[in-house]
């Protein structure tokens, strides 16, 4: 009995000895790959290399071999405010368009550029994301009614779902950008019914880019009578004015009634200030001479010969001078009748005014229909609504910039701003 004891009690002690040296490894695959090359010299003398398979785990064995990307560049609409589906006509035609999202599995991404979705981007943004990512891109300006240097639609090779494109990193991208606006037509002003629409007192560090942008996306240029210590005080929002192609006009430096009234030539010297301000924001170059009264050309503070004698001092100055002859009156909105909202007071005034303008007007060419709002939150948000309303009577925006002479509305009906 005893003799058969030892054998098992000695076989116990070599098993335990041997998983004891495997312990001490986390994956019996290590002690493998460390004598591989005695391993594999022993199997080339038993065992031809093609005959045999392989020994350790490959690596990735579990991931898909890469697919063939895509070459073919297709071309996508960006979705925004200004590329609904209901006005793709104003995309003009682009290369093989395609819907505004193409699902992509998860197996269709390998070796793709994830980049994440956008809206609302700038050509240099949307380039520096693509830069990050590796990719080149490419720009071309065509007419849209995103605001001039916006993104509005993309071309690449590849495809993508709600999350972002995914981009052969081979393939340039070509970035189509909303070109610089220009007013589809631009009436004669010597023509009956034409509208110019005018804004007082900006501008404003952020009611100014949202006007505009409202505007470019009907074309219209308007005049924006500034005061020129907004002007110092948001000289971005100013420059964009220029840049985008209105009219950047002068409401006087301080809009202080008591000091810029005082005489002509403090007008003068007032006018003076804001002239210098604009200058600066126009890049050193004169801007157009046209003008806007605060208050109008005759009020509390302007009346009889002291309105004539300002008129004469800002005339003689090359300036042209325009008033009004509709309103909003979104910058006396205390004025609004008792239980009346401010939107409710908005479109009304504006109805009445502007109606009342239309009919003095009288069909007379030459008779311009000048309408003063301001940059009033209740302003941008109805600014479509009142331009829509001028669209439906049939008449033209006019560029204030075209009137050849100043033009002042009688006394006896003006409304202060």
């Amino acid at each position: 009995m005893k003799t058969r004891i030892l054998p098992l009690f000695l076989l116990i002690l070599c098993l335990c000895a041997l998983f004891s040296s495997c312990a001490s490894f986390e994956n019996p695959f290590v002690l493998l790959a460390e004598e591989w090359d005695d391993i594999a010299e022993f199997f080339e003398e038993q065992q031809p290399v093609e005959s045999r398979g392989s020994l350790l785990p490959a690596d990735g064995a579990d991931l898909p071999l890469p697919r063939a990307l895509k070459a073919q560049p297709h071309t996508e609409i960006i979705e925004s405010a200004y590329n609904r589906a209901d006005k793709i006509a104003s995309i003009r035609r682009l290369d093989d368009p395609a819907s505004l999202s193409v699902p992509s599995g998860e197996a269709d991404r390998t070796g793709y550029e994830a980049i994440p979705r956008f809206a609302d981007l700038s050509a240099s943004a949307v380039s520096a994301i693509l830069a990050a990512h590796g990719m080149t891109a490419e720009i071309s300006y065509l007419p849209n009614p995103a605001p001039a240097g916006e993104v509005f639609g993309l071309r690449y090779a590849g495809s993508s779902d709600e999350n972002g494109y995914y981009m052969n990193p081979s393939v340039p991208v070509t970035l189509y950008v909303s070109d610089r606006k220009k007013a589809a037509f631009q009436p004669d002003p010597g023509e009956a019914g034409v509208v110019y629409l005018t804004f007082d007192d900006g501008p404003t560090e952020d009611g100014t880019e949202k006007l505009l942008d409202i505007l470019d996306e009907y074309g219209i240029k308007a005049a924006f009578f500034t005061v020129g210590d907004e002007v110092v005080k948001y000289p971005d929002s100013a420059r964009m004015i220029l840049d985008r192609g209105h009219t950047l006009a002068c409401h006087t430096m301080t809009h202080v009634y008591e000091e810029i009234y005082e005489s002509p030539d403090a007008l003068i010297a007032d006018v003076e200030e804001w002239e210098k301000a604009a200058r600066e924001i126009g890049g050193g170059e004169d801007l157009p001479k046209i003008f806007r009264f605060p208050g109008g050309s005759f009020g509390i503070y302007l009346d009889g010969e002291k309105s004539l004698a300002m008129k004469e001092k800002i005339t003689e100055n090359g300036w042209r001078i325009f008033d009004w002859n509709s309103t909003a009156n979104d910058a006396v909105l205390y004025l609004r009748p008792w239980g009346e909202s401010d939107y409710e007071y908005i479109r009304e005034t504006f109805l009445t005014s502007f109606g009342r303008s239309v009919k003095e007007a009288d069909g007379r060419k030459g008779w311009p229909l000048i309408v003063l709002m301001h940059e009033t939150p209740e302003t941008l948000d109805l600014a479509p609504w009142i331009i829509e309303q001028i669209i439906a009577g049939g008449f033209a925006f006019g560029n204030l910039e075209n009137y050849p002479e100043s033009w002042v509305f009688p006394p006896q009906d003006e409304e202060g701003a």
